[in-house]
């Protein structure tokens, strides 16, 4: 075990800061930011690879973390208190903060009945955080997202999905070519796959469908909603039936609704 103390101005404090906050510096790196036990238990648990592990003291270091700090051949980091406060979230600071690297997914579905969810330009991190856990919650069996939207690996979007972005599969997609490469490719090996858009304006609601086969759901921006070109992939289009006052609803609570619906349907009852 091998603890290096850095300080401020030392260039790997500067590194780690600009990794939790600079999106450009986390792809450039290929490495992003976790805090909070269960994340980082979660993320080491389903094989995500560790690069560093950051403390304030191994000697105060919980039995857990200290486990992990000296079974390991991370770098681990010991800082001040201030320095902890500069990096944790949390009112009451983390004792231990992780830098994890990249997972590239290979978009490959061996479900015999899954439920993809594709996110058109998620623009929220605390939604995106919370669908993903809603995702992992219900089953998904991978979560695609395309266009100009929220980085997925963005410390507060981590955070927001409570250790379910570790688990959950996803893919994002550059053109609405790579998209339809994907559905022709899932029309083959699922003949009866049901695209299903989603829209305030659907005649037909969401219980009125049936949705115990193979599914990809597609959700729209916050603000914008499903552009306009997924209408034209989709095989059916619905809506949750809500109370006429209300003119929408936010876009994790909308999306959980509707795996929640997949779920119930497919549980029979």
């Amino acid at each position: 075990m091998k603890i290096l103390k850095i300080n401020k101005g030392n260039a790997i404090f500067q590194q780690i800061l600009s990794i939790k906050n600079n999106r450009h510096k986390r792809h450039v790196l290929k490495k992003f930011f976790v805090e909070g036990v269960q994340n980082i238990k979660d993320a080491i648990k389903y094989n995500w690879q560790v690069d560093s592990l950051i403390f304030t003291s191994f000697e105060k270091l919980s039995k857990w973390a200290k486990n992990i700090v000296e079974n390991n051949s991370y770098n681990n980091y010991e800082i001040s208190s201030d320095l902890m406060e500069i990096l944790s979230d949390k009112t009451n600071k983390s004792e231990i903060l992780a830098i994890f690297k990249f997972k590239e997914y290979n978009f490959y579905i061996n479900d015999p009945n899954p439920i993809i969810l594709f996110l058109d330009r998620p623009s929220k991190k605390a939604n995106l955080g919370n669908i993903i856990r809603s995702a992992d919650a219900f089953k998904v069996s991978h979560i695609v997202y395309s266009g100009h939207c929220v980085d997925i690996f963005d410390h507060e979007v981590i955070s927001a999905s409570m250790g379910s972005i570790f688990k959950v599969p996803f893919t994002y997609l550059d053109s609405n070519i790579e998209l339809n490469n994907m559905i022709n490719n899932l029309k083959i090996k699922y003949k009866d796959l049901k695209i299903v858009a989603t829209s305030l304006q659907a005649k037909k609601n969401i219980q009125e469908e049936n949705l115990t086969g193979p599914i990809m759901l597609l959700m729209g921006n916050e603000r914008e909603g499903l552009g306009k070109n997924y209408y034209q992939i989709a095989n059916s289009i619905l809506k949750i039936d809500i109370n006429n006052n209300i003119d929408s609803l936010n876009l994790a609570s909308a999306t959980s609704i509707f795996l929640y619906e997949i779920s119930r349907q497919r549980k029979g009852f």
